[in-house]
């Protein structure tokens, strides 16, 4: 994969970014977050589907506040308050309110913190795409760049190569889908994979 200028910036240059509704920052920040999110919710929720719901309403909830990111000193407390809210709606909602706040605070404790390991699992991750990008046929390769890498949609790149959008969401659709068989050898979260792999329209 190609190098991209927000794999650089800080969590508070990407936070400022999306304050002004920078989707590229939005997306670098919520994969960075995102592996010991997964964790921690699984911890919390005991269920991959209720991580999964609380983790898509925890990054609208993020987007749709994302003004207040100009005055918020500590981004991964902000975006773990918000995390934590959701987790504790729905631990409601199903009648799990037995959990404590404790546990979810030493949960944050010993593995939202710990950006070694979070960063770890994203280089490994992004090794196994790169490898499976590599894999691809040219014209494959080429839209997959153009959405992942740099970020056009799928109308856009249409245009930029005189396709249909029908052609070009096919072969994006088909692209996704032989990187998406190789994470899920590597033992890749389904979770991870969504994110990382939806198709923008």
């Amino acid at each position: 994969m190609s190098y991209s200028p927000y794999n650089e910036k800080s969590e508070k240059e990407l936070a400022l970014l999306i304050a002004d509704g920078d989707e590229r920052a939005f997306k670098e920040l919520y994969l960075r977050f995102l592996p010991n999110l997964v964790n921690s919710g699984r911890k919390i929720l005991k269920s991959e589907e209720l991580v999964s719901e609380v983790i898509q309403e925890s990054l609208i909830r993020l987007w749709m506040h994302r003004e207040k990111l100009r005055g918020v000193d500590s981004v991964r407390a902000w975006v773990y308050r918000i995390f934590s809210n959701e987790c504790f709606r729905y631990l409601k909602k199903y009648g799990l309110q037995h959990v404590s706040l404790d546990y979810i605070t030493d949960i944050h404790t010993t593995n939202f913190s710990n950006s070694t390991e979070q960063a770890c699992s994203m280089r490994e991750t992004h090794k196994i795409i790169h490898h499976a990008v590599t894999s691809l046929s040219p014209r494959q390769r080429e839209i997959y760049s153009l959405s992942r890498e740099q970020g056009l949609k799928i109308s856009e790149i249409a245009i930029k190569l005189g396709l249909s959008n029908k052609y070009v969401k096919k072969t994006l659709t088909v692209a996704l889908h032989n990187i998406r068989r190789d994470l899920m050898r590597s033992g890749k979260t389904y979770l991870l994979m969504c994110i990382l792999l939806i198709v923008f329209e």
